[in-house]
């Protein structure tokens, strides 16, 4: 059943519930383990509040039914998780971690914002429902724009091959802050193209093209996992494989 509230701003569908039980579980989880890692560390009380105002950014990204509020819930969750990274200022490598983490989010925002303002200029609706209910025809060129650059933009931050190099990069983070990373942040352009999915099924091309990504990065990842004699880099490149494997899953449309 879907529940409508606060003028439709927010929307509780299957997906988004599913998505909102999974954020909470993740971040209760990552919380208490920050607590315990960090124990000694001055700062410990900062960290925890910004595991907790990511989740919650991430929770409400999920369930907003309105473009601009995804968006805005979106940018800031991302911008939470890279204070997370520079927890320390004295760190240096994870100080340039944050930065190239910065540099890949600033520019899959600006891909998944373009792709939202063209969804609004060719169906003249800002609400994800109505969107997905509008028919994609081969002459709306603005719509096919605006699915082509969201399947960038989830590339990026989903840290696909060829985007991955800040995804390898974060593990200089905290370890609970990878921890967050892994587990939640980066599965939100799965989500992207799960809410999207009505438009997507129509277009074959679209469809073949996130299958042919997902298994680029599925092989690389699983490979370079094989490869690796660190525990955290391992779990990367798993974490990659399995973001592909949810792009294949995605292109063979389920």
């Amino acid at each position: 059943m879907k529940i409508l509230f606060f003028k439709d701003a927010f929307y509780f569908d299957a997906l988004a519930k599913l998505m909102i039980t999974l954020v909470i579980f993740i971040t209760g989880i990552i919380g208490a383990f920050s607590y315990r890692y960090l124990q000694g560390d001055g700062r410990r009380r900062s960290f925890l509040s910004k595991v907790f105002l990511v989740g919650s950014c991430l929770g409400l990204a999920m369930a907003s039914n309105y473009l601009l509020m995804f968006f805005i819930f979106w940018c800031l969750a991302n911008i939470f998780f890279i204070k997370l990274m520079i927890h320390k200022p004295s760190w240096k490598a994870a100080q340039a971690s944050g930065k190239l983490a910065l540099e890949y989010f600033t520019l899959s925002a600006v891909f998944i914002g373009s792709a939202f303002f063209l969804f609004y200029e060719s169906t003249g609706q800002s609400c994800f429902q109505k969107i997905v209910a509008t028919p994609v025809v081969t002459d709306n060129i603005p719509l096919q724009i605006a699915l082509g650059l969201m399947i960038i933009g989830v590339m990026i931050q989903s840290a696909q091959w060829p985007f991955h190099a800040w995804f390898l990069s974060s593990l200089n983070a905290p370890t609970p802050a990878s921890a967050l990373m892994h587990a939640g942040l980066i599965n939100g352009g799965g989500f992207l193209l799960a809410r999207f999915s009505p438009l997507y099924q129509t277009q074959t091309w679209f469809l073949i093209s996130l299958f042919c990504i997902g298994i680029i990065s599925v092989i690389l990842g699983s490979f370079w996992q094989l490869i690796q004699n660190d525990l955290k880099r391992m779990l990367a490149c798993s974490t990659m494989a399995q973001i592909g494997f949810m792009l294949v899953q995605c292109g063979l449309g389920l």
